[in-house]
C-alpha cells in the first residue's frame, strides 16, 4: 500500500513536469524596442513604405533564436523586407518575423533598420504595430515596446498624391472656427433634439423633496426612472404612487394619453409626448410608456445647469409647454464588443446617455472574427476559446492576438464576455429605458471566432470517440480546400453555408438569445445576422458545396449561395417569428469589392442596414434603390455615421478613415430625404460637382416611407482602452440623435448648393453654441461624467496678436506664453493677446472639470 502511494506521487510529480514543459512560460521584460514610422505614401500602386528599427536594449546578445509578432492593420508585402529577415503574415492582422541564415546576431545597445511596404495608408499613429512581442526557442515570452515616430512631412500625413483634405493644424482649425459666434444663454434651445414646439409660459415650478410624483397604471417604470434621475441633484429620492394626485400641490403627473403634434393625433407607438410645467406643477402626457420617458429626458434637459452641478434642496423651472414626436421610429446607436470587448458597466452608461437623447435601438455586435462574446450554455467554447485572445501555437485553447491585444489571454481587452445573467442584466436595463437590444451574430463571414471555438469542440469530441455528437453542430467543412482572404485579411473566416449541421448550430444559437429576451423581459423583433463582406473564392472547393449544387434544381453556381444561405436565414428566424435583418448585403448579389445587383426577393421581409455608402465611391444609391425596392432600411452610412472614423485628419486623433473622417457636424449636416445633398466633398477632400448625382436613383413617395430611420456605429478595432467608447461616441451620437427626431429641416429644401450650405452654417452655429454652453457642460455630471471629445482650439499669429476660438462656443480656452502646458489654471482667453518676440505658445480648450484637448502650439 506505502509503495502504491509513494508510485502515485511519483506519477503526479511526472505529470506536473510534463503540463510545465508543454507551456509557454510567460516572461514580462521591456528590453527590446521597436521603433516604427512612416516614410512615404508616395508610392504607385495604393501603397506606402514604413521604417522599422528592432533595438536591443538588454544586455545579452540577440541571437537568431527568436520569433518576433505583432499586429499590423495593413497588408504587407513580405518581398519588400530585406532578406536578414523573414516577414510572414499569419492572418487577420497578425504577423511573425524571423531571422534568416544572414541574420548578424545584435550585441546590447545595437539595432536592426529595415523598411516595408504594405497597401493603403497609415497616417495615424494608432496605425502603427501594436502587441508585439518576441517568443525565444525555450518558450519564454517577452513583451517589445513600440514607439511610434512623428508625422511631419506631407508624404507621411497625406494618404497619396490625390489627398488634398488639410491636416487641421491650429491655424486651419482658426479659419474653420470663423464663421461660429457665441451667443446668448436665452437664444440656445434647451432640449435636444429639439422638440417639435416649445412656448415659453408665464411663471415657474418649484422641484424641492416635497414633489411627489404620481403616474397613471402601467408607468410604474417610468416613475421610478424619474425619482431615481432626480435623486443626486435634489440629494433625496422623491415619493412616487399611482394615482393622479388630485389634492396634490405641486406634483408630477404622469400618464397615457392621445397627443396632438400639428394637428395630428398621435397614439400607441408614436413615442409623442406633451410636457406642461407650470406654478402648480408638471404634467407629463405620452401617447405610450415611451412618450412618457421622452418628456423626461425633456423635463431634465429644462433644469438649469447649477442644478446639475451644485445639488440643492429645490430646483426652479421656467414655465414652459412642449409637444414633440420624433420624425424616425429607428433611432439607433450600434457597438462592437468582437474586436475589443467592452464591459457591462461601460454599455450600461452609453445606454443611459442614449436614453437621455431618446434614442431607442442599441445593435449590439455581438460576434466577429476576433471573438464571440455572448456565452451559449450548449457551446461553451464559443466563449471560453473564441472569447479570449493571446499567444498560441495552435488555438485550441483561445484565439490569436488582435488589434494589439498581446501574448497574454487574460490581461487584454481581447478576451472577455458576458455570461447570460450578464447579457439578461444588460436587457432589462435597456428595457427600463426604452431601448430595443437587436443583438447581432455575424454569418456566414466574419465568423472566424465561432470557427475556431467550433472546431475545437469538434476535436474535443473526436478525441473522446463522441463522433455523431461532434458532426451534429460542426460549421466547417474539413475536406473545403478553397482560398480566399476577407477585407481583414483572414484566411478562414467563413462558415461552410452547405451542410445542415451549421443550422442547426445558429438554431440553438437563435433560440437561446430568444430565450434570454423572454426571461428578461425584453422585446426581440429582430436578429441581425451581418451577412457582409464575404470575399470571393469562398465554398469553391467544398465537396459539400458542389454536391449541393448538383443536387439543388435551384441552385447553378457557386454565387448563388450566399443569397440562398440569407433565403434560410430568413426562414428559420420567420419560423420563430424574428425578423431578418442585416448590413447592406443581404438585399444584394455579389462579392465584397465586386459589383452588386439588387435581390428583391426580401423586399418586406428583411430590413438591410446600409453602411456602404463613401462619397465619390459610387455606392450612395443604395439607400434609395432598396427603399424604392420596397425594403425598410436603416441608414447607416459609413459617410456620416460611423463613428469608429477618426474625427480628422491629425495623427494623433486616433480612429479608422478608410471611408473619410466623421466629425460632429456630420451627422448632423446629413439629408436623409434628399441624400446626394449631402455629398459636398470626396473622402480625399476634393469637391463632388453640384450635379454629380443627376443621374443616380431618386427617392420616391412609396421609398421615403420605408426608410425606417438612422444608426451611429461603433465598431472597436481601435477601441483598446474603456475611455474610447466615450470619446468616440461624444459628442457625435448627440448630433445623430438630434437628426433622427428631425429628419427634415427648411434649409434642407434649398436647392443652391451655396445657398444651402450658408443656411446649415446659421443653424450649425445653434446647434454648436448648444453643444459648448449646455449640452458638453451637463455631460460633465450626467451618470458620474462622460469622457467626451473636447476639441482642440483653433489659434494664429496675426499682426503680433494671438487669437484663439473653438468648435463649440462656450468652452474656455487657455494658454501659456513660455511653452508650458496649459492647465486649468493658465491664462484664459477672452481676446487678442499681443504676443513680442520669441515666443513658444501653446493653447488647449478645457471644459467645466478641468479636463483638457489635446494641446497645439504655435512657433515663431
Amino acid at each position: 500500500m506505502k509503495n502504491l502511494f509513494i508510485l502515485s506521487i511519483l506519477l503526479l510529480i511526472l505529470i506536473f513536469i510534463i503540463a510545465c514543459d508543454n507551456e509557454t512560460k510567460i516572461v514580462s521584460d521591456d528590453n527590446y524596442h521597436l521603433h516604427w514610422n512612416v516614410e512615404t505614401h508616395y508610392l504607385d500602386g495604393n501603397r506606402f513604405r514604413s521604417g522599422m528599427t528592432l533595438v536591443n536594449q538588454s544586455d545579452e546578445v540577440l541571437e537568431d533564436n527568436w520569433t518576433l509578432y505583432f499586429n499590423f492593420m495593413r497588408m504587407v508585402d513580405a518581398g519588400s523586407v530585406p532578406p536578414s529577415i523573414k516577414l510572414t503574415h499569419i492572418n487577420g492582422d497578425f504577423y511573425k518575423i524571423n531571422p534568416t541564415d544572414q541574420f548578424e546576431p545584435l550585441a546590447p545597445g545595437e539595432e536592426l533598420d529595415f523598411t516595408f511596404e504594405a497597401l493603403g495608408s497609415a497616417i495615424k499613429k494608432i496605425d502603427a504595430p501594436d502587441g508585439a512581442y518576441f517568443e525565444f526557442a525555450d518558450g519564454s515570452i517577452v513583451p517589445v515596446r513600440v514607439i511610434v515616430g512623428e508625422f511631419v512631412r506631407e508624404e507621411q500625413m497625406n494618404r497619396n498624391r490625390n489627398d488634398v483634405l488639410p491636416v487641421p493644424t491650429p491655424e486651419y482649425v482658426y479659419e474653420q472656427n470663423k464663421f461660429l459666434s457665441k451667443l446668448p444663454v436665452d437664444e440656445i434651445g434647451k432640449i435636444t433634439p429639439s422638440p417639435v414646439s416649445v412656448k415659453k409660459l408665464d411663471g415657474s415650478f418649484s422641484l424641492t423633496a416635497e414633489t411627489g410624483i404620481y403616474y397613471q397604471e402601467g408607468l410604474e417604470n417610468e416613475a421610478r426612472y424619474l425619482s431615481n434621475a432626480l435623486e443626486p441633484l435634489l440629494n433625496t429620492r422623491l415619493s412616487f404612487s399611482e394615482g393622479d394626485g388630485a389634492t396634490a400641490n405641486g406634483k408630477i403627473q404622469l400618464m397615457i394619453d392621445n397627443v396632438e403634434i400639428d394637428g395630428i393625433i398621435k397614439t400607441s407607438g408614436d413615442e409623442a409626448y406633451m410636457l406642461s410645467v407650470a406654478e402648480e406643477g408638471i404634467e407629463i402626457s405620452g401617447s405610450d410608456a415611451a412618450g412618457v420617458l421622452y418628456g423626461i429626458q425633456s423635463l431634465r434637459s429644462l433644469l438649469p445647469l447649477e442644478a446639475w452641478k451644485s445639488p440643492g434642496s429645490s430646483i426652479s423651472i421656467d414655465g414652459v409647454e412642449v409637444e414633440d414626436a420624433p420624425g424616425f421610429s429607428y433611432r439607433g446607436l450600434h457597438l462592437d464588443v468582437s474586436r475589443n470587448f467592452q464591459s457591462v458597466e461601460t454599455v450600461k452608461k452609453l445606454l443611459d446617455v442614449m436614453a437621455f437623447y431618446k434614442l431607442n435601438k442599441f445593435h449590439f455586435h455581438l460576434t466577429d472574427d476576433e471573438g464571440w462574446r455572448l456565452a451559449i450554455n450548449a457551446f461553451p467554447e464559443l466563449t471560453e476559446v473564441g472569447g479570449r485572445r493571446g499567444h498560441t501555437r495552435d488555438e485550441r485553447d483561445h484565439l490569436i492576438p488582435s488589434f494589439g491585444s498581446g501574448p497574454y489571454p487574460d490581461m487584454s481587452m481581447g478576451s472577455g464576455w458576458y455570461t447570460q445573467d450578464d447579457y439578461m442584466d444588460i436587457l432589462r436595463y435597456a428595457t427600463e429605458r426604452h431601448i430595443e437590444v437587436i443583438p447581432e451574430i455575424d454569418v456566414p463571414g466574419h465568423a472566424r471566432a465561432a470557427l475556431i471555438a467550433m472546431q475545437a469542440r469538434y476535436d474535443r469530441l473526436m478525441e473522446e470517440g463522441k463522433y455523431e455528437e461532434a458532426d451534429r453542430y460542426r460549421i466547417h467543412d474539413p475536406e473545403d480546400e478553397s482560398e480566399y482572404m476577407s477585407v481583414q485579411r483572414w484566411k478562414d473566416n467563413v462558415i461552410n453555408v452547405c451542410q445542415e449541421p451549421t443550422y442547426r448550430f445558429l438554431g440553438v444559437v437563435f433560440d437561446e438569445i430568444i430565450e434570454m429576451h423572454r426571461a428578461a423581459a425584453a422585446p426581440l423583433t429582430s436578429i441581425h445576422i451581418g451577412g457582409d463582406e464575404v470575399p470571393r473564392g469562398v465554398w469553391v472547393d467544398s465537396p459539400q458545396c458542389l454536391a449541393l449544387l448538383e443536387s439543388s434544381p435551384d441552385l447553378d453556381m457557386i454565387d448563388q449561395l450566399q443569397v440562398w444561405f440569407f433565403g434560410r436565414m430568413k426562414q428559420r428566424l420567420e419560423e420563430r417569428n424574428i425578423v431578418m435583418s442585416g448590413w447592406e448585403e443581404i438585399a444584394l448579389v455579389g462579392y465584397y469589392g465586386g459589383e452588386k445587383e439588387l435581390n428583391p426577393d426580401f423586399a418586406g421581409y428583411s430590413i438591410p442596414y446600409v453602411w456602404s455608402n463613401i462619397w465619390g465611391a459610387g455606392t450612395e444609391s443604395y439607400s434609395y434603390q432598396l427603399a424604392n425596392a420596397g425594403y425598410q432600411i436603416v441608414m447607416s452610412h459609413a459617410s456620416n455615421f460611423y463613428f469608429d472614423l477618426a474625427y480628422n485628419k491629425h495623427p494623433e486623433e486616433a480612429g479608422l478613415f478608410w471611408a473619410g473622417f466623421v466629425d460632429t457636424p456630420d451627422p448632423f449636416s446629413f439629408i436623409p430625404f434628399d441624400l446626394y445633398k449631402s455629398g459636398v466633398e470626396d473622402r480625399m477632400g476634393r469637391s463632388i460637382p453640384e450635379n454629380a448625382y443627376a443621374g443616380y436613383e431618386q427617392l420616391t413617395e412609396s421609398g421615403r416611407e420605408n426608410i425606417l430611420g438612422l444608426q451611429g456605429q461603433l465598431w472597436g478595432e481601435t477601441f483598446r482602452s474603456p475611455d474610447r467608447v466615450e470619446y468616440m461616441a461624444l459628442p457625435r451620437i448627440i448630433s445623430l440623435a438630434e437628426r433622427a427626431w428631425n429628419p427634415h429641416q427648411e434649409w434642407m429644401d434649398i436647392e443652391r448648393r451655396i445657398d444651402r450650405l450658408e443656411a446649415l452654417l446659421v443653424e450649425w452655429n445653434k446647434f454648436a453654441n448648444r453643444l459648448g454652453q449646455r449640452e458638453l457642460p451637463r455631460l460633465d455630471m450626467l451618470n458620474g461624467g462622460y469622457g467626451y471629445r473636447i476639441p482642440p482650439p483653433g489659434a494664429v499669429i496675426e499682426d503680433g496678436m494671438l487669437k484663439a476660438n473653438v468648435s463649440y462656443p462656450g468652452l474656455q480656452v487657455r494658454f501659456t506664453t513660455d511653452g508650458t502646458e496649459p492647465t486649468v489654471d493658465s491664462s484664459l482667453y477672452v481676446e487678442p493677446v499681443v504676443v513680442d518676440g520669441d515666443y513658444r505658445i501653446k493653447v488647449r480648450t478645457f471644459n467645466t472639470l478641468g479636463q483638457g484637448s489635446r494641446v497645439v502650439v504655435l512657433n515663431n
